[in-house]
């Protein structure tokens, strides 16, 4: 792979050429020796070369993020004008299904192609996506389009993940991945309010095409802070779908991925059932329930930066491992404001929630990657988005499958409240407190440390 951010080499000059191990042998990404600069704030990320970086890696963070809060409001009133409401669920299958295909094949196309290359081919086929929908004549081809895109998405958003610990010296990795907090949650505010701003003035079609502008930054950027790609030559290993230790209870890479899954996954019921427990319990209007639930993005992003800035090891390892008790406290405030109809007990609940995710997931991530073989340290980088992505798929599958067989949404809106509220939200609660327990094994490594 290119070389680690955490590991031992070094590089001399930062514009001479690359060095590269067994996971990637097609790009090589220099970068300043820890010992030859040790800053660690925002302005040293903020400054040549790391500026340009930050801006590539988000811009496609973001389109991944953007494209999937943004294209929200749009899906149903296309499907609507198509004749294709049927195929509502199937079409949300279908994009991130796509996008854990992408996930799951991202490293051997970088191996194939060099980061570069990839990039701008994923580039390219997310701009097909586009067109496809724009011009959908049917239901179907919508279809089609969506989950083109959805595989352009998965690549993008899983090769900027591998592209973080080779892009950045490892002292700055936890304020990257604050930086990626705020870019999320700017695109939980801005994309349901830009698709729905473009669709009541132009219509559905032109909506589709609403993260035009990200992908401009995204072709812009990409090019000029990565270098070009080397010579391409066979892996020295072959290359595994899954990375070994993954989903393993006896280390960092399978207790953080646990930790990411359950996490993900708890979140589904407030992702599936919140927002209609808020509009039919408490009487709130669309734009509330969206203020309400965008209070989980704002303390994720809040919480982030401040996090990110922490500089001991130890500090951060101890804010991890509680993470996933803040999620606990934060389900049962949701699920007691719901019962007794109390508005700020469900948004100091979100906010909790908010603050879950911050405290580990940019940590665990960090540490995962960090902890992961050299030789397969790229495929694991580049299956992150995937994990983490499976945990909703897999949470909101198993929410569709017992909401109509227990009918639990006549329930959940019925006077007096009913016990579901409590039942649901304790899922939520459940796995939190096994993710508390599979947070006790992720651990950080000093900047600098060997894999």
């Amino acid at each position: 792979m290119d070389q680690m951010s955490g590991g031992a080499k070094q590089m001399a000059d930062e514009r001479t050429a690359p060095s590269a191990a067994a996971d990637d042998a097609p790009t090589a990404v220099a970068e300043r020796p820890e010992s030859a600069d040790t800053a660690t704030g925002w302005p040293a990320l903020l400054a040549a070369p790391y500026g340009l970086r930050l801006m590539a890696v988000s811009a496609g963070i973001g389109l991944h993020a953007f494209n999937e809060v943004a294209i929200a409001p749009v899906l149903p009133l296309a499907m609507e004008a198509l004749g294709g409401v049927t195929l509502l669920p199937l079409i949300y299958a279908a994009f991130f299904t796509l996008v854990i295909a992408g996930g799951l094949s991202a490293a051997p196309l970088r191996r194939r192609f060099g980061a570069r290359r990839a990039l701008m081919l994923a580039g390219l086929l997310y701009c097909a996506g586009i067109l496809l929908q724009v011009s959908a004549p049917s239901a179907p081809l919508l279809l089609v389009g969506r989950a083109v895109q959805g595989l352009a998405d998965g690549w993008i958003v899983a090769l900027c993940y591998t592209l973080i610990a080779d892009l950045f010296p490892s002292r700055l990795v936890p304020r990257v991945f604050s930086t990626e907090a705020v870019v999320w949650a700017m695109a939980a505010i801005l994309g349901p309010f830009a698709g729905g701003l473009v669709v009541q003035h132009l219509g559905w079609r032109p909506a589709f095409a609403v993260s035009l502008p990200l992908l401009a930054l995204f072709f812009l950027a990409m090019p000029f802070a990565l270098p070009r790609d080397g010579r391409a030559k066979a892996p020295l290993v072959p290359h595994r779908l899954l990375p070994p230790r993954l989903f393993g209870f006896s280390s960092t890479v399978g207790r953080g991925s646990w930790l990411l899954l359950l996490m993900t996954g708890g979140q589904c019921v407030s992702t599936v059932f919140l927002a209609y427990t808020l509009h039919h319990r408490l009487q709130l209007s669309p734009v509330e329930v969206g203020l309400v639930l965008i209070t989980l993005s704002l303390s994720w992003s809040v919480t982030a930066i401040p996090i990110g800035g922490i500089r001991t090891v130890e500090r951060r390892q101890a804010i991890l491992r509680i993470g996933p008790l803040s999620q606990v406290l934060g389900a049962a405030l949701v699920a007691n404001g719901l019962y007794f109809g109390l508005l700020p007990l469900v948004l100091a609940g979100q906010a909790l929630n908010g603050a879950a995710f911050a405290m580990v997931f940019g940590s665990a991530s960090q540490a995962i990657i960090e902890d992961a073989d050299p030789e397969h340290r790229m495929t694991t980088s580049a299956l992150l988005p995937s994990v983490e992505t499976g945990g909703y798929v897999i949470g909101a599958s198993f929410l569709g499958g017992i909401g109509p067989l227990f009918n639990l949404p006549a329930r959940l809106a019925e006077e007096p409240p009913a016990p579901q509220i409590f039942a649901l939200w304790g899922v939520t609660m459940l796995m939190a407190a096994v993710s508390l327990v599979a947070a006790r094994g992720v651990r950080l490594k000093p900047p600098g440390a060997g894999p």
